[in-house]
């Protein structure tokens, strides 16, 4: 053999179940949920001390509200690697989506004692320390993430943005325009991206432009901001900017969709 051969073979996982955990990956990526789940324990099944296994059961558990499940496989993998430090980010995610901000916040913490250059940890402990009304620290936080992208190569629309938003509500305009630049500039389709910059061209009395980028928010798809929050914010800059009839067309909008809810 020749030693390419020998460095690839000794590089292997050994575990026999890690086959099965890397076709439940794949059908993970393509959100085939069944079909994970079941690769998955067929990987557990084969071997129980598999830690990546274990994880991605806690990621799938985690995308179907199975929070029980989760923490379960969570406290399995941490158990087998203490070291484990996707096991453990993931373990502060579980806290995080079920409110439990004191273990968030401690779980985070570890997270990052294990892997000082993730930018998820640094921006989900920025996130929890907000939540406590710890602003100071959460800035700095997502100062950190924010770096260890750009560091990485790797800078996302995404981080920057919570970072956006408490600047905005802090009053620090200058800042928190600079970040949103930096936004619009990786991600300039990224509805988010829109919406917080109309909220802070509102903010600082800009309505017409403030509207401008909410009607370009709301023409656009994905991202965590609902249509009804760019309605109600254009309800707000088209009246300042006054046109009422563009305001009162949102406001019969945002009624008919709450009414479609209630159904």
């Amino acid at each position: 053999m020749t030693p390419l051969v020998l460095i690839l073979l000794a590089a292997a996982p050994t575990s026999p179940g890690y086959p099965a955990y890397q076709k439940a990956n794949t059908l993970f990526v393509e959100q085939k949920f069944n079909e994970s789940f079941a690769a998955i324990e067929e990987a557990l099944r084969l071997d129980p001390k598999l830690v990546p296994a274990l994880t991605l059961k806690a990621k799938l558990a985690m995308a179907v509200n199975r929070f029980d499940v989760a923490r379960q496989s969570l406290l399995q993998a941490l158990a087998i690697d203490p070291t484990a430090e996707y096991a453990q980010f993931l373990y502060g995610m579980e806290a995080f989506l079920t409110n439990d901000t004191e273990q968030a916040m401690l779980r985070f913490r570890k997270a990052r004692q294990l892997n000082p250059s993730d930018a998820h940890a640094a921006l989900y402990l920025g996130l929890t320390t907000e939540s406590l009304g710890q602003t100071e620290e959460a800035l700095s936080l997502y100062q950190e993430a924010v770096r260890l992208e750009q560091a990485a190569g790797k800078p996302k629309a995404e981080t920057l943005l919570p970072g956006a938003r408490l600047l905005l509500l802090l009053g620090r305009l200058d800042e928190c325009e600079r970040w949103i630049h930096q936004a619009l500039k990786l991600s300039p389709n990224l509805r988010d991206t829109h919406f917080e910059f109309a909220r802070l061209l509102l903010q600082k009395g800009d309505a017409a432009k403030a509207a401008e980028e909410g009607e370009m928010a709301l023409r656009l798809s994905g991202g965590t901001v609902t249509d009804v929050q760019i309605h109600y914010l254009l309800i707000r800059a088209w009246q300042k900017n006054g046109s009422p009839k563009r305001a009162a067309e949102h406001a019969e909008t945002v009624r008919a969709l709450e009414t479609a809810v209630q159904k």
